[in-house]
């Protein structure tokens, strides 16, 4: 839920430890609603972007954005889409 849309939306605090080597990688519905492929309809899905993360795998935390935002957009292949934003946190 965006922060601050509605007025009475609740939040809570939630702790996540990342163990050295772990990454979290965070993102907006739009990289995963990005329209494309061979019909232009399809949707890059939750399934491709697992694949995409995967085939990034020891990369640093920008190289793997970089790596995510190439094959949405490869995807998409200038299509219209939604906002699309990624953020990856590796733990030290």
């Amino acid at each position: 839920m965006p922060v601050g849309a509605l007025t009475d939306a609740r939040f809570v605090d939630a702790e996540v430890r990342l163990a050295p080597g772990d990454l979290l990688l965070a993102y907006t519905d739009g990289v995963t609603e990005a329209r494309g492929g061979p019909t232009e309809l399809a949707m890059f899905g939750e399934d491709r972007l697992r694949q995409a993360v995967a085939s990034g795998a020891g990369l640093p935390p920008a190289a793997l954005v970089e790596r995510v935002l190439q094959l949405v957009d490869e995807w998409l292949d200038g299509q219209p889409h939604d906002d699309i934003a990624i953020l990856a946190l590796a733990a030290g």
